[in-house]
């Protein structure tokens, strides 16, 4: 059976991190673990080192991103953000989330409102980031964690549509 990321990457398992904590254990156990160590060895030694390290890949990408940690976090408390039974929206955010659209939209060969578009959404982000940790110290209630994490995930896509619009500019 698979380790937790926290476990498998010593860290404490909560939303807030020691990111230098987790870059050094990263590092360590990658030189512990990396396949070449075992290139000497039979197969089975050299496979298992490669799905380790993998793991560990995976483990570290996970705990390294604050909207990854927040879903791997939830996925731990039995909550798949991605079921159907979690897809509703505020009002509110759905209007937010239009606007940005429409205007990337409407400002699609215009780099500066492009990048004053991505400030204004990451701004946004970073607010509702900053917002999670106290949701998760709650562990009675989830919905706010839930509902922010799957706003997040929205969010990133718009960054992505941005970062892509910016990338046929140049």
């Amino acid at each position: 059976m698979n380790q937790n990321f926290f476990d498998l990457l010593q860290l404490p398992k909560a939303f807030v991190i020691d990111l230098k904590k987790l870059d050094q254990n990263y590092q360590s156990i990658q030189k512990e673990i990396h396949p070449d160590r075992f290139a000497s060895l039979g197969d089975d030694t050299k496979l298992e080192s490669i799905k380790k390290t993998a793991q560990v890949n995976d483990a570290y990408q996970t705990l390294k991103s604050p909207i990854r940690r927040a879903e791997y976090l939830l996925q731990l408390h039995g909550v798949n953000i991605h079921d159907e039974k979690y897809t509703a929206v505020p009002q509110d955010f759905l209007m937010q989330q239009m606007e940005w659209r429409e205007e990337l939209e409407t400002h699609k060969q215009d780099k500066l409102a492009l990048e004053k578009l991505a400030a204004d959404i990451q701004k946004n982000k970073n607010q509702m980031i900053n917002q999670l940790p106290a949701f998760f110290d709650n562990k009675d209630d989830l919905n706010d964690a839930i509902k922010t994490t799957r706003e997040l995930n929205f969010i990133e896509k718009i960054e992505q549509h941005i970062h892509d619009a910016l990338i046929e500019i140049i």
